[in-house]
């Protein structure tokens, strides 16, 4: 295979995550170059320590942030350092136990010219459940109502499991609506091609955005469960209605998805 691979990880205080996500990685048997590109925006004198050490390695870059620049700059500042034909999105809390876990999303990839963005099955490391990375298009008012007494009521209960995309099989691979960026494989010229995440989002929304605009451009959203990796399932948007009030993140999430949905108020399912 002529192919290399760019895995890009957007540290935030999680350096010790970190180390474990690169070291396994380092582990991955393959047989194509593989870069690892770390971005901090923690500006945490000890938690660059840690992560300055990781560089000692021939292939991996660690890039301090002076300031936290946010999840979608993050990234675009990470990818415009790869040169890899696969461009990896990751967080920073992922772990890869499967020593082939890489090999076969490339392998997957290649197979398939027609899918432009993959994502893995994940486990929660905590209670060992299957982290639901899979979701339909945001609709605004689910977005809201998830987190409130609106969700017990039998019509909206429906639209919210369908939202969650709570009926999904995680077991067979399928095309999806949009994936969770916590970890992704894309087509880097594709990825070029849109412009990487839209910089109008500051944390959230940034990944049903493109993954709609990849239906758009023709290629496909799919869901991988062959490939498993695993994550401490914490979400930085998780919480009620009250919370709102409490937490800075769920306030973000919430512009974030207004953001979204103004923009793609009058268009169509692009899978449809």
């Amino acid at each position: 295979m002529n192919k290399s691979v760019s895995i890009v990880i957007l540290d935030f205080l999680k350096s010790k995550r970190v180390t474990e996500n690169v070291e396994s990685i380092l582990q991955q048997e393959v047989d194509f170059p593989v870069e690892i590109i770390i971005i901090d925006n923690s500006v945490d004198e000890e938690n660059a320590k840690k992560l300055i050490k990781l560089a000692e390695y021939p292939n991996v870059r660690v890039h301090l942030n002076k300031e936290n620049v946010g999840y979608i700059a993050g990234n675009n500042q990470g990818a415009k350092m790869a040169t890899g034909d696969y461009l990896l999105i990751v967080n920073p809390d992922i772990v890869w136990r499967e020593k082939n876990t890489l090999k076969k999303m490339i392998d997957y990839m290649e197979m398939h010219e027609e899918i432009g963005i993959l994502a893995p099955k994940q486990i929660n490391e905590g209670d060992g459940q299957v982290a639901m990375t899979v979701r339909a298009f945001p609709r605004f008012f689910l977005q809201v109502a998830r987190r409130t007494s609106l969700r017990k009521l039998p019509l909206i209960k429906k639209w919210v499991a369908y939202d969650e995309m709570q009926h999904l099989d995680y077991d067979i691979t399928q095309e999806v609506d949009w994936v969770q960026s916590s970890f992704w494989v894309i087509r880097k010229p594709l990825w070029d091609s849109l412009d990487g995440l839209n910089p109008n989002y500051f944390i959230f929304m940034s990944d049903p955005d493109l993954c709609h605009q990849v239906w758009e451009k023709g290629y496909k959203v799919v869901y991988y469960p062959r490939a498993v990796v695993y994550a401490d399932g914490i979400r930085a948007s998780e919480g009620g209605f009250g919370d709102f009030f409490k937490k800075w993140t769920l306030r973000q999430h919430v512009k974030d998805s207004m953001k979204y949905c103004w923009k793609h108020w009058f268009k169509n399912n692009p899978r449809i």
